[in-house]
């Protein structure tokens, strides 16, 4: 019985002893998955992990700011075994064949259409920003959305407009996505689509925006124009001028044709309060919040003669001219009588009737040059020589005063003068005895 008993404990040592052995004997390898197909058998994880972060990190290199991932999920499954097989070699090229590398990207859609995929959010805010400045200067757009922020009133001066604010008629929205390398856009693409109207009609899947030989450019579908319109909206203080009125009123106080401004007009000024609404660049829309006269208009007060005019002089005669000094008077000179004076030295050229009358001669002579000469109807005449310009006709009844032409030279003239004569019933007078500056 003892000796049965010590041969069963004998075999279990064997036993024993053996399985430690082959225990010891057998190594850990790790078969390799790419979603759930195998590519091979590593004798460490780490050569796979390593390869994959390698992997990534030299596509990291030429996306900065990108976050990559590998797409396909890895997994490893043990087994002890004899002897392992190398399939290192192997294993590391059905990684480069089977994995392939996804952007987390931002989504953008624009009334849930999808237009374009950005590398971060920070990229998707700048298309908005981009959509916006092409309709409003940069630094505009970014004192409109500081006052927004601080939510403060916008303030226009006077003559002047404001930018009140900037928006986009279709919503913008943004969704977490992995898509290829190849499918990240720049903010520039995204704007152009938007822009020409281009997004992706039917819902693709994951593995349309995984292609990595091309972009996904030929799943885009025309629109009929721009995804979206931008919308300024303006406040405008416009200031416009009031003109003033005439007023025209009859006085006897005046000679018939005279005319005398009583009162001085001035135009007034009206600010308008005005809201515009402008899209895509073209004024869609002016409304009128608020109008305000800030100066009322003066009217200008006209008296218009109606006293009629006398057509015989009164007696009483004035100066012919405007100021001036007497250069010759009547008299002997050069050997011959000097019928008149002559008056020169002055400003303004304007010659004036010196009473009341009718216009009996009008006419260019030989000597006097361009000659007026007055019948006062009082058996007076007075004669105006050497004019550069006849303002009156024949016939033509004047005032006392009134412009009959303007001073010259022509005719033989020294000189640049008026030479002027007093008649009465034919007989040449001194005029100095009845005129005087």
């Amino acid at each position: 019985m003892w000796k049965k008993t010590v041969i069963v404990a004998l075999l279990v040592i064997i036993l024993s002893v053996g399985t430690v052995y082959a225990e010891n004997s057998l190594q850990t390898v790790y078969h390799v998955y790419v979603d759930d197909k195998p590519i091979g058998t590593v004798e460490n994880k780490e050569t796979v992990n390593s390869f994959l972060n390698d992997y990534k990190n030299e596509a990291e290199k030429n996306h900065e700011n990108w976050e990559l991932t590998i797409d396909e999920k890895v997994t490893f499954e043990s087994e002890k075994v004899f002897s392992p097989a190398k399939e290192e070699d192997k294993v590391i090229e059905a990684l480069r064949k089977e994995v392939s590398l996804a952007v987390e990207t931002v989504q953008l859609k624009v009334s849930d259409q999808t237009v374009a995929h950005l590398p971060n959010q920070e990229k998707a805010d700048q298309v908005v920003k981009k959509l916006k400045e092409t309709h409003v200067k940069p630094e505009i757009l970014e004192k409109v959305e500081e006052r927004k922020m601080e939510n403060e009133a916008v303030e226009v001066s006077q003559g002047e407009e404001s930018v009140v604010d900037v928006w986009l008629t279709s919503p913008l929205s943004f969704e977490k996505n992995k898509v290829a390398p190849t499918q990240v856009n720049t903010v520039e693409e995204a704007v152009s689509r938007i822009q020409n109207g281009e997004s992706f009609s039917k819902e693709l899947t994951k593995s349309d925006f995984m292609k990595t030989h091309s972009t996904a450019d030929d799943l885009l579908d025309a629109n009929n124009g721009p995804l979206t319109d931008i919308i300024v909206q303006k406040k405008e203080r416009e200031v416009i001028k009031l003109e003033h009125k005439v007023e025209v009123n009859n006085t006897d106080k005046l000679y018939e044709g005279e005319k005398k401004v009583e009162q001085e007009g001035k135009d007034g000024e009206k600010e308008i309060h005005k809201q515009i609404t402008i899209r895509n660049g073209t004024k869609e829309k002016e409304e009128t919040l608020k109008e305000e006269v800030i100066d009322e208009p003066v009217k200008k007060v006209i008296l218009k003669g109606t006293k009629e005019i006398p057509s015989s002089g009164t007696g009483d005669f004035e100066w012919p001219a405007v100021g001036g000094s007497i250069t010759s008077k009547k008299g002997e000179r050069w050997g011959r009588e000097h019928k008149g004076i002559d008056i020169a030295g002055v400003e303004d050229r304007t010659i004036k009737a010196s009473d009341h009358g009718e216009v009996k001669v009008a006419e260019f002579q030989r000597g006097f040059g361009n000659k007026v000469v007055i019948d006062h109807k009082n058996g007076y005449e007075t004669v105006y020589a050497h004019l550069s310009k006849i303002d009156v006709e024949p016939g033509q009844t004047v005032t006392r005063g009134e412009s009959l032409g303007v001073m010259g030279t022509t005719g033989n003239s020294t000189g640049v003068h008026l030479h002027f004569e007093i008649h009465e019933k034919g007989s040449v007078k001194n005029p100095l005895s009845y005129v005087s500056k």
